[in-house]
């Protein structure tokens, strides 16, 4: 049986199996296709074919919460922000005071990476971390070398200012201690007057004489005080119930720093 087909139909077969026809239809889908290219459109699975004529790049369509974080092309930790650490970003984010040292960070409290006072050329001292977690050598010193440091009382012929006029006796010459750590006053000559038992003059005090004084008249808790050969008070057997700090402002006359410490006029409380 015979059936008549409609002419459109027949029509639109016949131009389909036409070269010429298919391959105008098929630049017209090429056509078509970089026309949605260049308007951005996307295809059915969602991904943007438009391609920047300005950078040459492409965007594949990436959700912007992708693994770079959030939309953040410089690939941080997901948050938009591209550093890497939460702290100071001068440092990379080290924590300053937390008792670690971090990159960034010379030192952080008792941490000084492994180095001493010898790796800086020092031959004795300690050193010290500021509040900066940098590395404090003032500390550090080389008896021997003529400088006094801040763990020496002297240091070969320079006595910090110290004579024996001023430690109150008539005269002579000082020495220092081979360990830095004391003046050697064998060579100061004592005034006459000073042995009498007698307040003469400048002195302070004559052997057993304090002329009054006490460790407490003079603002300390308790101790003894004592009478040095030139006739000056000694009160370094004298007491305080509060002691300075390392490096804390200190009255070199009182002896107020913390056990191990020495007070040493305008540096403070230091090691001994």
């Amino acid at each position: 049986m015979w059936v008549r087909q409609g002419p459109t139909l027949l029509t639109d077969q016949r131009l389909l199996h036409n070269r010429p026809v298919r391959t105008w239809v098929l630049l017209v889908a090429v056509v078509t296709v970089l026309g949605a290219c260049a308007t951005g459109e996307l295809d059915e699975g969602g991904t943007s074919l438009f391609t920047s004529a300005a950078n040459g790049q492409t965007n594949t369509g990436m959700d912007p919460d992708d693994e770079l974080g959030e939309g953040d092309a410089t690939g941080g930790d997901g948050d938009g922000d591209s550093s890497s650490g939460d702290g100071d970003p001068t440092t990379g984010g080290a924590e300053c005071g937390n008792g670690v040292r971090e990159p960034g960070e010379e030192c952080d409290g008792e941490d000084f990476n492994g180095l001493a006072c010898a790796d800086f050329g020092f031959d004795d001292g300690i050193l010290v971390c500021a509040a900066d977690c940098t590395l404090f050598t003032n500390a550090c010193s080389t008896c021997g070398d003529g400088q006094v440091a801040a763990t020496e009382v002297c240091d070969g012929n320079n006595f910090g200012g110290q004579t024996c006029e001023g430690l109150g006796y008539a005269g002579g010459s000082l020495m220092c201690a081979a360990d830095c750590s004391a003046l050697i006053t064998s060579g100061c000559t004592q005034a006459m007057a000073c042995g009498n038992g007698v307040i003469d003059g400048n002195e302070e005090c004559d052997g057993g004489n304090l002329n009054g004084k006490t460790c407490q008249s003079l603002g300390f808790n308790g101790g003894s005080l004592a009478c040095t050969q030139g006739c000056k008070l000694d009160t370094n057997g004298c007491t305080v119930a509060e002691c300075k700090p390392l490096f804390a402002e200190c009255n070199p006359f009182l002896s107020d720093c913390c056990a191990g410490l020495s007070c040493i006029l305008l540096l403070g409380c230091i090691p001994e």
